[in-house]
């Protein structure tokens, strides 16, 4: 028997049948609430609604692997999908506890920034960039590929863009379509004693 459940050989009083019918109540409608803050958007909301409640500013920042799709088929779909988890951990060496990074499975890391205002972003970033630039991708063999990762980062925060999750969005996603059209670094390429393939930038 569940702990939420009627006992099917007992008699319960009135106030027995009221409690087990308020934990019912509350054990389902946790069950939806669970359910509906899956989805990303339902997140940003409810991290809208929390820094308002508490009176603090909050940044929502997404992070695009340029060319994620070139990557893929250059390291193949199983090490692209391991890559996108090792990123993530490397990325989350550079934020804060309670700072939440979520992966999108397509090179696209979304993080929610508690507590942070515009005027922090040049910081976080830099140091998003140089946690990029710092991972290699290797195979299961251990060798190295020899690509170079560049991110697209965009950000929105409130409430110097908006008040609302749909705001915060918008501002987030125009913001990336113009960070796309910016020049990408050059192509580099470093001298090797082992004969291997010089390094190239992906994007």
């Amino acid at each position: 028997m569940k702990w939420f459940q009627k006992p099917a050989t007992e008699t319960l009083t009135p106030s027995q049948e009221l409690y087990a019918s308020t934990v019912l109540a509350a054990a389902r409608l946790l069950s939806r609430r669970h359910s509906s803050t899956q989805r990303e958007e339902s997140r940003l909301e409810l991290e809208c609604r929390r820094a308002q409640e508490l009176d603090q500013p909050l940044t929502l920042l997404q992070l695009e692997l340029a060319d994620w799709s070139g990557i893929a088929t250059a390291i193949g779909s199983e090490r692209a999908t391991q890559t996108q988890g090792e990123l993530a951990l490397v990325l989350r060496g550079s934020l804060r506890a309670t700072d939440i990074i979520s992966p999108q499975g397509t090179g696209i890391f979304t993080i929610f920034l508690p507590g942070t205002l515009a005027v922090d972003l040049p910081t976080i970033t830099r140091n998003l960039r140089q946690a990029i630039r710092g991972y290699r991708i290797l195979a299961t063999d251990g060798a190295p590929f020899f690509l170079r990762l560049h991110p697209w980062i965009a950000s929105a925060s409130l409430p110097d863009d908006g008040q609302t999750a749909s705001e915060l969005t918008s501002v987030l996603k125009s913001r990336l379509v113009k960070e796309r059209t910016q020049p990408l670094p050059a192509l580099t390429e470093t001298e090797n004693d082992d004969n291997s393939p010089p390094l190239r930038l992906v994007a």
